[in-house]
């Protein structure tokens, strides 16, 4: 009587949380995330822009890279001086060729960008995360910008704050900036624009 009872509760606490008792992995989000940022000049040097976007998990668990420069993602994620945080969690040596073509771009433009993200075609799960932002400036300039975004359910919104690696460069602090997040539900008019 004490196996069926247990087994009960736990078919019941399974019923309830969606079947994570069990590992089974949520549904992805029916939905868009849209990370923007703006990137300016710098005084007297040229940055490399290198950008890597990615989640993570509010415990700092690395979820997935949403978007790379095409530099980063061929070879420079080996030079430890350029998106220093990201090369560090993504593992992209072993990443496959559907990832890379999946994430890396051309670096953007100087100027206002914004990266849509369909949640369902890249498999994202509703929850609480952190998006991150990094750009690479010079020699070991970097600099990261973090956020809280929920994604699934209604509408969310966050704007990110930035930390310096390994401080902040006299010449370029603000050559990323207006960083922040929407995740805007399926079936809503933005939500239904046609994704880069």
């Amino acid at each position: 009587m004490l196996l069926t009872s247990s087994l009960g509760k736990l078919v019941l606490l399974s019923i309830l949380t969606g079947g994570c008792v069990f590992g089974l992995a949520a549904d992805p989000a029916d939905g868009t995330l849209q990370i923007s940022y703006a990137f300016s000049t710098a005084q007297g040097l040229e940055p490399s822009y290198q950008i890597a976007i990615w989640l993570e998990k509010e415990d700092g668990q690395f979820v997935k890279t949403l978007f790379i420069s095409e530099y980063l993602a061929y070879g420079g994620f080996n030079d430890p001086t350029i998106c220093p945080e990201w090369s560090k969690l993504a593992g992209w040596d072993k990443a496959t060729e559907a990832e890379y073509d999946a994430v890396s771009k051309p670096t953007p433009p100087i100027g206002s960008n914004t990266l849509k993200v369909d949640c369902k075609a890249r498999g994202i799960e509703p929850g609480p995360y952190v998006y991150c932002a990094e750009v690479h400036i010079v020699e070991n300039f970097n600099i990261l910008y973090k956020g809280k975004i929920t994604i699934g359910g209604a509408v969310a919104e966050d704007t990110a704050v930035a930390t310096y690696i390994p401080q902040k460069h006299e010449s370029a602090p603000d050559v990323i900036h207006s960083v922040s997040a929407k995740y805007i539900p399926g079936g809503t008019p933005a939500a239904q624009e046609r994704k880069p």
